[in-house]
């Protein structure tokens, strides 16, 4: 056999194998019933709640029909088990696919009488389904990923420093679907080593002859082109499933959209920040999340002004000078944490301590900081001191998502960075908040900021705000 040249039987071997295809069968099976269960609880939670409003709801039968439909929909966009999608693209598929199905069942309304529920019954019922099947389905997965029984496992093919990384991804988020057991390098000096846990078993051709997996990740973007051709074609002709991993690093890779000119492959890179429609869209999104969820816990918001005055003395709130959209300053709302003299007490503590005042001088935090009050311990922990924030948003300094809120003095760490950071509005919450929070380091949250804005979509921040709720409530990563 040729250097990366498939033998005959080797692809005949991978195009009879069906084990990969047979071990998606129980984890869709197992997402299936999730979304079943949450049809069944929409159903039978929007009777009542229909009820006491004097409206009609939805019928059984359409229901069976209905829900059959969308299952079958879900199906065809490739949830089922979803394997490879981002949270932003799996939630856009969601609300999507249940919109698009719900502007079908009013349309078959008006045109077949038998399947005509009230429009608000539809209305009510799909919402409830919408909410009650995302979790169900993070439910499901998470539960199938404890017992370690989701996911497709792939072979790494290249074993250099753009591996490591996809490595490391896939193995910190396992809902992703993706995970590597092999990898693959014509480096005779990593054979028998591994990446992460993964064994590097041996040259590129090995995988070719004796492929272990269904799916591979090409992960050689430093490769001439000629060679990275042949790698490619070589792969894809044994492996069912070939991704590859473009030379591409920097580019925002959530804004990319395939096309072809002739036989030519191009990529077209959205910037989603000139998008007048997702702007409108995640201004909605702000006004509505911040007048209402601030309307909805202003009973808490009492209760935490009223324990801070009684734990020590100074106002409930302060405002922290803050740099916002185009570089303005802004003054940011939060609940006092800390003590009134406490610039002193800081000050005291770096003087006398020089490990502390580098920890402080690296990242601006401290984790045993002698500034923060009992009380203000505590709304750290939860980030329950950031809620005076909701004002912020509702006056347009501020984002219920966006980059991390900086000072004048850590604009120099930014960098080049700064002149992307700076169109947008700083968030409440961002993707550094739900993806590590104060366990990263600097550098890690200057490319977290820089991820979030040249890859800003409205879907993005559906995702963050979920994923912020469960880091909140796990208190991980906080101080």
């Amino acid at each position: 056999m040729g250097i990366l040249t498939p033998s005959t039987n080797t692809v005949r071997q991978t195009e009879r194998s069906g084990a990969g295809t047979l071990t998606s069968v129980p984890q869709a099976s197992a997402l299936i019933t999730g979304d079943l269960i949450a049809l069944i609880a929409s159903y039978l939670i929007s009777l009542p709640m229909l009820s006491l409003l004097g409206m009609q709801g939805i019928e059984l039968h359409s229901l069976l029909v209905w829900g059959g439909v969308w299952l079958l929909w879900r199906a065809y966009q490739g949830l089922y088990p979803g394997y490879g999608r981002s949270p932003q693209t799996e939630l856009r598929l969601h609300v999507t696919g249940t919109v698009q199905l719900v502007a079908v069942q009013l349309a078959a309304a008006f045109a077949v009488q038998p399947f005509a529920p009230s429009v608000p019954g539809v209305i009510l019922y799909w919402t409830l389904a919408l909410i009650i099947s995302l979790f169900t389905r993070y439910a499901v997965r998470s539960v199938l990923i404890q017992l370690g029984r989701y996911g497709r496992p792939i072979s790494i093919i290249g074993a250099g420093q753009t591996a490591q990384l996809a490595i490391s991804h896939l193995k910190n988020h396992p809902s992703y679907g993706l995970n590597p057991i092999a990898a693959y390098d014509d480096n005779p000096a990593l054979h028998g080593t591994d990446i992460l846990g993964v064994p590097i078993l041996g040259a590129l051709d090995l995988a070719l002859t004796d492929p272990r997996t269904e799916q591979a990740l090409i992960s050689m973007p430093g490769a001439r082109a000629e060679l990275q051709q042949r790698i490619v074609n070589a792969t894809y002709a044994v492996f069912p499933h070939t991704w590859v991993i473009p030379d591409l690093f920097g580019v925002p890779n959530q804004a990319l959209q395939p096309h072809n000119i002739g036989s030519v492959a191009t990529l077209e890179v959205r910037n989603n920040l000139r998008s007048v429609q997702s702007r409108f869209i995640k201004r909605t999104i702000d006004l509505l999340g911040a007048g209402l969820g601030g309307l909805l816990i202003l009973p808490i918001l009492l209760l935490i002004a009223l324990a801070i005055k009684l734990d020590s003395p100074g106002p409930a709130v302060y405002r922290a000078r803050r740099l916002g959209r185009n570089g303005e300053p802004f003054d940011c709302f939060k609940f006092r944490s800390m003590h009134r003299d406490a610039e002193a007490k800081l000050n005291s503590v770096l003087d006398s301590n020089p490990a502390l005042k580098a920890e402080f001088e690296a990242t601006h935090k401290l984790k045993d900081d002698p500034r923060v009050t009992r009380v203000g311990a505590f709304l750290r922990k939860t980030s329950l001191d950031e809620f005076p924030q909701l004002a912020n948003v509702l006056l347009g300094t501020m984002s219920l998502v966006g980059p991390r809120p900086i000072v004048q003095g850590e604009v120099p760490k930014y960098g080049d960075i700064y002149a992307v950071y700076k169109q947008v509005r700083p968030g409440m919450t961002g993707y550094w908040q739900a993806n590590g929070r104060s366990d990263t380091s600097y550098d890690e949250r200057v490319g977290m900021d820089n991820f979030y804005v040249t890859n800003w979509t409205p879907w993005l921040d559906m995702v963050v705000l979920i994923q912020t709720i469960r880091v909140v409530f796990a208190g991980k990563g906080a101080y």
